[in-house]
C-alpha cells in the first residue's frame, strides 16, 4: 500500500469516490444526497472544486494503482500566544475507504500517517463530525468526545 498525497490526477476518482459516499449515505441513513443529482455534473464540479481550493491536504490510500481510501484535511492556523508551540488545529473532513477494501486496517494506516504527518507540522489537535457509523472507528483512533463544540448551525443541509 502506497501512501501520498493526492495530484490533480486524482481528482476525477477522489469525485467518484466522493458520489459512491453519499449515495451510501442515502441508503445507511435516509439522505437525499444524490436524489436529483447528475453525477457527471456533480464530478465537474467536484473536480473544480479541488483545482480551486488548495486549503485541503488531500491523503490517499493507492493499491495496485488504485485510490481506496481518502482523507481530506483543513489546517487551520493557531493565533501565536505566549510560550505556545503548537501552530495548527486541522479538521478532518470527507473520510471514506472503498467498500471492498473496508475493515482491512487500510484507514487506520492512513490516519495513522495523517496524525504524525500532522504532528510534525506542530498541530495542536485533529478534529472530525463522524457519521454514526464511524464513531467506534474514531474511538478506536484515538479521537475522544471529552471536548464540548458549541455549533452554530447556519444551514440546513
Amino acid at each position: 500500500m502506497l501512501i501520498r498525497f493526492a495530484d490533480k490526477n486524482d481528482y476525477t476518482e477522489l469525485a467518484l469516490m466522493k458520489w459512491e459516499h453519499a449515495a451510501e449515505d442515502d441508503i445507511e441513513y435516509g439522505e437525499k444526497n444524490t436524489v436529483g443529482a447528475d453525477k457527471e455534473s456533480f464530478v465537474a464540479g467536484f473536480e473544480e472544486f479541488l483545482q480551486t481550493h488548495d486549503e485541503y491536504m488531500i491523503f490517499v490510500a493507492e493499491e495496485g494503482g488504485i485510490i481506496v481510501s481518502a482523507m481530506f484535511v483543513c489546517l487551520i492556523p493557531k493565533l501565536p500566544k505566549p510560550n505556545g508551540q503548537a501552530k495548527y488545529i486541522a479538521y478532518l473532513t470527507n473520510v471514506f475507504t472503498k467498500s471492498e477494501f473496508r475493515g482491512k486496517g487500510i484507514g487506520t494506516k492512513l490516519l495513522t500517517y495523517i496524525k504524525e504527518y500532522l504532528t510534525d507540522l506542530k498541530c495542536e489537535l485533529l478534529f472530525a463530525w463522524p457519521s454514526e457509523r464511524s464513531v467506534s472507528w474514531y474511538s478506536r483512533n484515538g479521537f475522544c468526545q471529552e471536548n464540548d463544540i458549541a455549533e452554530c448551525l447556519l444551514t440546513d443541509e
